[in-house]
């Protein structure tokens, strides 16, 4: 009998790639065979392109996780009757939300088809080593995309580096450590690092592994490196400002897009229809409040208001996805600017508060308000710094997934979230692992405390 990497164990009530009470709910990278589909160069691309394509899916990239990073925090609202969008906006996530199951699947999904790519990989004979390391730099690129958006919103999960095809192997994933998951994160930028070099901003590239390594460790508080990798990027890449902001969405992978999810009619996104109040469906709006901060900055000159929102009736609408007929925007992972800000944060988080921040955090700081046309600042203390950076990170970031981790790194999620210990509600600065998982697993895979 053919051994597939798609496989319905019915028998046992579940299906380990598709069902819904799985462990992982880990899917394959094809439904073809996995002893022989992959015999060559050209097929082994393909699967590589079955990883990626998983980013695509509407419960991750392509819609609900990207915008839930928003609706989470205070930038973005939900309109409509679903239960699971309207407890992500109430800040009130039950553990048997069955979007975020489906989005931890989607995430998983992306790892398992990674996880075959690199097996294959590693087993073909008949391809050259620098395709072997392209495509393997590749998949730990994605790999440690993953992971790292798994373990920031759940904190420790399971640390999954080989591929998942039965039942043991899916009911035997422990929880691991947020520092051993952040480790093996790190370990693999490291090897995209090593193993890449340039290409299309659609696919991982030495630059992308550097920008992404930049952004965990300033999550994590390695202030050095990060402000490391960052002016890596900024010195070495070949990436470059968009002279107007609104032009990063409206030109697909342009001059400063560091890593880009390509949308197309054959591969959608929810984004554009989502924000639009002329199509039926679950909205996603931006807050009063965030909407009148891009308000007031637009009052000194900042273009990002115009290019960001738009009032439609009652309706504050997010504009970067325009598509709201086909859904093809193209959705921007990793840009320049963020790499500015990181570079301007770490390296102003290095210093004394009170002390005057160095004249490169506060070139860093103007080359973005610049770019919005904004007036440059001057003679910033580091806390100051701190403060701009992250109003420039709100304005500069609605929409694109960064607002919930910019509030915990800044431990603001009690003042402006309410997640504070005398609320007894802190645990919610993590989100429930999906009771579905835990169901199966219970003994290795324990809830969040609160939960």
């Amino acid at each position: 009998m053919k051994k597939y990497t798609l496989i319905l164990l019915t028998a046992f009530g579940l299906t380990v790639f598709s069902g819904c009470d799985d462990i992982l709910d880990v899917e394959p990278t094809t439904a073809i065979e996995a002893d022989s589909a992959v015999i060559d160069f050209i097929t082994l691309e393909r699967a590589a392109i079955g990883a990626y394509s998983a980013l695509q899916s509407t419960n991750y990239y392509g819609w609900r996780y990207l915008l839930y990073q928003d609706v989470y925090a205070d930038n973005m609202m939900h309109v409509g009757t679903f239960t699971t969008d309207q407890e992500v906006y109430a800040r009130d996530i039950n553990a048997s939300n069955l979007q975020i199951s489906s989005t931890w699947a989607s995430i998983y999904t992306v790892i398992n088809r990674a996880n075959i790519v690199l097996r294959d990989a590693d087993r073909l004979q008949n391809i050259t080593e620098d395709q072997r390391a392209q495509i393997k730099g590749e998949m730990f690129f994605l790999r440690a995309l993953a992971h790292f958006d798994l373990v920031k919103v759940f904190g420790p999960v399971p640390l999954v580096v080989t591929p998942t095809t039965t039942i043991a192997e899916i009911q035997d994933q422990p929880r691991a450590t947020e520092a051993q998951v952040y480790e093996a994160i790190i370990a693999d930028l490291q090897a995209a690092e090593t193993n890449l070099a340039g290409g299309i901003v659609t696919r991982a590239t030495s630059s992308a592994a550097s920008a992404l390594l930049a952004r965990v460790y300033l999550q994590r508080g390695n202030n050095a490196l990060a402000e490391q990798k960052a002016d890596e990027v900024i010195t070495t890449g070949p990436f470059s400002l968009a002279p107007a902001f609104a032009s990063i969405f409206t030109n697909e992978t342009g001059p400063e897009i560091i890593f880009e999810i390509d949308f197309t009619t054959n591969d959608q996104n929810g984004l554009g229809a989502s924000s639009d109040p002329a199509t039926a469906g679950q909205k996603f709006y931006l807050t009063a409040d965030a909407y009148e901060a891009l308000q007031a900055s637009a009052q000194n000159g900042d273009t990002r208001f115009s290019a960001t929102t738009l009032q439609q009736g009652t309706r504050r609408r997010l504009i970067k996805y325009e598509d709201i007929v086909n859904n093809t925007d193209n959705v921007p992972v990793i840009r320049l600017a963020e790499m500015y800000l990181i570079r301007a944060e770490a390296r102003a988080r290095q210093g004394a508060a009170n002390n005057q921040a160095p004249d490169q955090v506060i070139e860093d700081i103007n080359t973005i308000r610049t770019r919005a046309g904004l007036q440059p600042l001057q003679d910033l203390t580091n806390a100051e710094a701190l403060a701009e950076i992250l109003e420039q990170r709100r304005l500069e970031f609605i929409g694109e997934g960064h607002r919930f981790m910019d509030l915990r790194r800044y431990n603001l999620t009690c003042d402006v979230l309410g997640f504070c210990e005398d609320n007894n509600n802190a645990f919610r600065n993590l989100w429930p692992i999906p009771l579905q998982e835990i169901e199966v697993n219970p003994n290795l895979l324990p809830q969040n405390p609160g939960y």
